[in-house]
């Protein structure tokens, strides 16, 4: 019925599946915690600084991978998608890690670099950055833009604004 090869292969599949399903469900930082004191109404006010709307930005971009990942997760445990539509979706599940963790490299490197709390947000091949500084200042601009750009090795459109928006 099945060879030792298909077995193997088999295996090894459902090993990372399990993995990579794992990995993106657990939290990784403490943005999960503050999303749930402000659903349970945990705390009496809420000042909202740059800071915080970067953290709502997070929040957010988590939120929304969380719901692409679920819908990917429904698709990869339905027994009666193909093996094609199936290696589709884990494909998608893939590029979603990279993009996640190549959006916290860049804000640990601007973070490093400009010494500025950041929020970086990647679809496709236009990557927004958004600095918590009230300075508006085109050098700094440029010089993020640069280091964005270095990152990559293709071509990317890079925007970046100032202050939570």
């Amino acid at each position: 019925m099945f060879s030792k090869k298909n077995l193997w292969f088999m295996t090894l599949f459902s090993i990372i599946l399990v993995m990579a399903v794992y990995y993106i469900s657990t939290p990784l930082s403490d943005d999960a915690l503050v999303s749930k004191e402000v659903e349970s109404g945990d705390s009496s006010s809420l000042d909202v600084d740059s800071s915080s709307a970067i953290s709502s930005l997070r929040v957010s971009r988590d939120e929304s991978l969380e719901n692409e990942v679920n819908g990917i997760k429904s698709i990869l445990m339905d027994t009666t998608t193909s093996s094609e539509e199936k290696s589709d979706a884990y494909e998608a599940l893939k590029e979603l890690n990279s993009n996640k963790g190549k959006e916290e490299a860049l804000e640990a490197l601007i973070k490093k670099n400009f010494n500025y709390e950041n929020f970086v947000k990647i679809d496709g091949s236009n990557v927004k950055v958004v600095v918590d500084t009230k300075e508006h200042s085109y050098e700094l601009a440029n010089k993020i833009m640069t280091a964005v750009q270095g990152e990559f090795e293709k071509k990317v459109y890079i925007t970046v604004s100032f202050g939570a928006k």
